[in-house]
Order: C-alpha cells, then sequence, then structure tokens
C-alpha cells in the first residue's frame, strides 16, 4: 500500500494547459529526484497551469488517471540513458504516435528535458517533438505559453525555437541556467510518500526532503558530464537554505534533509550549514562527497546529526586519477576513512575501471589498494565498494575515447576474484548500451524503434564502429550543434593533457583556466 501527501488537487476543465510530468523509471527513483519535484511544484505554481506525474511503467497519470493523449504537453525527464526504452515504451502503450513526423494536430507536444536532452538527445530525436537544454525555470514557461497560442504546434514549430535552451535536430541551442541561485525554484511542499513497500521507497527515504545547496561543479574531472556541462558552480545563500529547510519541515513532517548538488561538500559554508541544520534539530544526509573538502568537523557533524553512512569516489589508483584530473592522495583517501570508521560510520565507495591508457599491472595496483582500504573496515561490511566502467561522455574532455568491451570483460574477470569482500559490479553489457545510446546520432532512431529486442551483438557492433569513427582524423561529434558553455578547444587540450597525467587546477582556488563557462 502507498499513501501520498501534498499532491495538487486541481479541476482539469478549470485551466488552460495540462502538462504531463513523465518520469520514464519507477516510482522510487521518480521521487527521489529533486528535478522531478521541482517541475511539479513550478508548474502547480501557476493557476492556468494543471501538472500531473505519469510515472513508469504507467501511462495514466497519478493524479486524475488521465491517458498521456489527454494533454496539451507530455514531457519526460531523462535522467539515465537507458530510460529512453522506457520512454518509448510508454508513448508506444499510449494513444500517441510515436514519431514526432505522423502526429496530429491534436496530439500533444511532446518534449524532454533533464541531463540526457541537453547532453545529446539526438538518438531519440524522431520522438520527441522538441528538448529543452537548461533549468527548467528558464525555459518552460515560454514553451507553455507558445502551446497555448497555437492549434498546430507541430506546424508553428519555430515558434518554439526561438526560445533560448529550446533545441530540435538543424537548429543551434546554447543551455539556459539559472545564473543566481536566489531566483532558483526550491519546492517546500515537496510530495510526502507513505509506505512500506521496498519498492516504492524514495532513496533517502520516506522521512527525509530534497533541498539544493549548489548547482554546478568546477573540479574539472575529466570524465564527468555534468561537471563539465553545469559550469560556473552557484550557491544557495545559507540563510535561505535554512529558511527553506525550515518551511520544508512545516510543510511535509519530515526532520530529515537531504542536501542536493553536484559537490555539496564544496560549498563554501558547509560546517556552518550542517551545525547550525543539527541546532534547528534536523538530521542530514548527503550524496557522495569529495574527499578533498571532506573535513573532521563535518564529519563530525554528519555523525552528531544521525547519519550512519557516507558516499566517497575514490575511482581508481593515484597515477589513474591524474589522468582524471583528480588529484586527490592515498593519503587523503586513508585520512578520510580512517576518520569515518572510528565515528562508527559506514563508507560506500565508487570506483571504476577501463580509465585512460589502463594496463594489467594498474588493475592489480587496484586491487591491493581496495584490499588496503577494506583492512581498514574492521566491523563487518563496515566497507562496501561499486565497480563501474568508465564510459566516455558528449561534452567531457573523454568524448574522444573508445569504449573496449572485451579488454574491460577481462578486467572485471581478473578484478572479481581477487577481491573478497562486498562490493558491486555494473554489468558490462548495459554499459555497453550507455556507451552507444550517449554517442550516437539521429542513425539510432530506428533502431531505438524496436526497444529492447535488439540484441547485444547489436549494440556491440555499433560499440565498435563508433570506436573506429573516433580514430579518424575527420570525427565530428554528432552533439556539435548542443552549447554547454565549455569550449570544444579546452575540452581539446584537457584531452591532451590525460596521456601524461598533467593536472588543471581548481579555478576556485587557482585562478581562471578560460574553459568559456563563465563567458
Amino acid at each position: 500500500m502507498i499513501e501520498e501527501f501534498n499532491t495538487v488537487i486541481k479541476n482539469p476543465r478549470k485551466v488552460i494547459t495540462r502538462f504531463a510530468s513523465c518520469y520514464p523509471n519507477i516510482y522510487r527513483v521518480a521521487m527521489s529526484s529533486l528535478g522531478y519535484q521541482i517541475i511539479y511544484d513550478y508548474l502547480n505554481a501557476r493557476e492556468d497551469i494543471y501538472c500531473e506525474r505519469v510515472i513508469y511503467p504507467q501511462t495514466k497519470s497519478i493524479e486524475t488517471r488521465s491517458d498521456l493523449g489527454d494533454f496539451d504537453i507530455v514531457g519526460f525527464t531523462l535522467q539515465f540513458e537507458q530510460d529512453y526504452f522506457n520512454m518509448i515504451d510508454m508513448l508506444k502503450r499510449s494513444n500517441i504516435p510515436l514519431e514526432s513526423k505522423n502526429r496530429k494536430p491534436s496530439d500533444p507536444l511532446v518534449i524532454a528535458g533533464g541531463p540526457c536532452a541537453a547532453s545529446n538527445p539526438l538518438p531519440i530525436s524522431n520522438f520527441v517533438d522538441l528538448f529543452v537544454v537548461g533549468d527548467a525555470e528558464m525555459i518552460i514557461d515560454e514553451i507553455i505559453d507558445v502551446r497555448s497560442d497555437t492549434n498546430n504546434p507541430r506546424e508553428d514549430i519555430y515558434d518554439f525555437l526561438d526560445i533560448p535552451g529550446v533545441y530540435k535536430p538543424g537548429e543551434k541551442v546554447k543551455i539556459q541556467q539559472v545564473k543566481n541561485m536566489k531566483d532558483a525554484w526550491r519546492p517546500i511542499y515537496q510530495i510526502v510518500t507513505k509506505t512500506d513497500n521496498k519498492k516504492f521507497i524514495p532513496a533517502f527515504g520516506t522521512d527525509a526532503f530534497l533541498m539544493e545547496v549548489s548547482r554546478g561543479c568546477t573540479r574539472g574531472c575529466r570524465f564527468c558530464m555534468s561537471g563539465c556541462m553545469y559550469r560556473p558552480r552557484r550557491e544557495v545563500p545559507l540563510n535561505t537554505l535554512i529558511d527553506t529547510a525550515i518551511k520544508t519541515r512545516q510543510a511535509t513532517g519530515h526532520n530529515k534533509v537531504a542536501l542536493i548538488g553536484e559537490a555539496v561538500s564544496d560549498y563554501s559554508r558547509i560546517e556552518e550549514l550542517c551545525w547550525q541544520l543539527y541546532e534547528e534539530d534536523f538530521q542530514i544526509a548527503t550524496p557522495s562527497l569529495r574527499v578533498e573538502s571532506i573535513s573532521d568537523e563535518l564529519l563530525e557533524i554528519f555523525k552528531t546529526s544521525g547519519m550512519k553512512t557516507i558516499t566517497i569516489a575514490p575511482e581508481t589508483i593515484y597515477k589513474q586519477r591524474l589522468k582524471l584530473n583528480k588529484p586527490m592522495t592515498d593519503k587523503d583517501i586513508y585520512k578520510t576513512i580512517d576518520r569515518a570508521t572510528d565515528l562508527k560510520l559506514k563508507i560506500k565507495m565508487y570506483l571504476l575501471l577501463g580509465t585512460p591508457g589502463e594496463t594489467n599491472d594498474d588493475v592489480m595496483e587496484l586491487v591491493n589498494f581496495l584490499r588496503s582500504i577494506t583492512s581498514r573496515g574492521v566491523r563487518y561490511n563496515a566497507i562496501t565498494t561499486s565497480v563501474n566502467p568508465l564510459i566516455p561522455k558528449p561534452h567531457t574532455p573523454l568524448q574522444f575515447m573508445g569504449f573496449d568491451y572485451d579488454t574491460l570483460y577481462d578486467r572485471f574477470k581478473k578484478y572479481s576474484v581477487r577481491l573478497r569482500f562486498k562490493n558491486k559490479q555494473e554489468n558490462l553489457k548495459k554499459a555497453t548500451i550507455q556507451y552507444v545510446l550517449t554517442n550516437s546520432g539521429v542513425e539510432l532512431n530506428d533502431l531505438l524503434k524496436l526497444g529492447k529486442k535488439v540484441s547485444f551483438k547489436d549494440w556491440y557492433k555499433l560499440a565498435n564502429s563508433i570506436n573506429e569513427s573516433k580514430l579518424k582524423d575527420d570525427y565530428h561529434i554528432p552533439w556539435h550543434e548542443i552549447d554547454v558553455g565549455i569550449k570544444e578547444s579546452f575540452l581539446e587540450k584537457e584531452y591532451e593533457k590525460v596521456k601524461d597525467g598533467i593536472i588543471t587546477p581548481w579555478c576556485e582556488s587557482n585562478g581562471c583556466y578560460d574553459c568559456g563557462s563563465c563567458n
């Protein structure tokens, strides 16, 4: 059984625009997404709009059980590339034609936003009328206003393309971002889920609300798409955060606050923020933290406030971390782990295989490094690991790098048999599919119409084909029409630094290195 509170109830007949906010993944994932909560709260703040949620595998809204075809606009939040299959499945099972070219004037306008829509939406461009590139607060109002003024949105498509941040293949677009976090939307009346069914419990539990402390990250990790796309880093003022937390607790009844951001522990007043939250009787939760910005004081605050587990990402051995522009030392990692275990905190660690120029000796060194770390976890299951293949992503320096399934298969096999502690491993076949979805162009649309029926053999061939294309002198990245603010020349220079492990220092402490994002 599941109950929800703070859902919005309106009369669909008394609004001008009905908006279906679709999340093509399961309920617990959808309700763990702050971006999804923002869209729901932001749109329903307008009296002329009724935003309802449609969450996979359903094709009817939670609020009124309306079919997707009943809405004026159907918007998909695309957080993960694998969700493309679910989006296509949702469209197939609705009464909306799958491809944009077959839709009638009376059919809803189908749009998509989120990280995947902003980075490289070309593989699904035949199924979506328009893509939102950037923060919803900056774009979505104008889309709704234009839609309410037309009876045939696809015939009047260029009216939408005049809106900054709206993209359709064949046109150039620049990402739109909230520049001052005072202007960012903060959902106070977040939806409260009550259930005993683990399938529906959000990531931070049924007793937590989400609060955004910042957007963007400028550390410059060369494999991180969000760290390249969403620069510069922008912080919410401390007083605003405390005020937001208190108001959201009153609205939700929750006493646990999950701090959200690409780089939460880089928040300039993180210790002060956490102490003030603790003094206001909040429990604190966070996603992954950066080792470089975890102080002893911060760990003590987390422990005092009731946190039980911290998550860090050592990634790989020191030599390979330098190639990724992540220069934390082994000493830094050991210090954080020792202090956390002293405080009886559990530790989750994320690691990568398939980093640039990685050798079999590097893999064995990584195994020994992990053994030295886990030996520090004296309590059973005090330290757990998740090891994933590195997938080159658009708009990062590693976008020019290939993905070698066969080599990774051998390395994962060698890695797994030499470790006896608790660890998780990414499914390598799924990672190969993600590589193809991330690095392809419009030619992939026809294949995706088949959905999950495509054999892995075909994905494997496509991955190798992309690898071969990247080796050619005339290789042209498919997503070149999308300007996320970071210079292509900067990404190329960063890729050249990878081989020798040359570090580009953090701009917030060492000065600007002209990546283009602040222009």
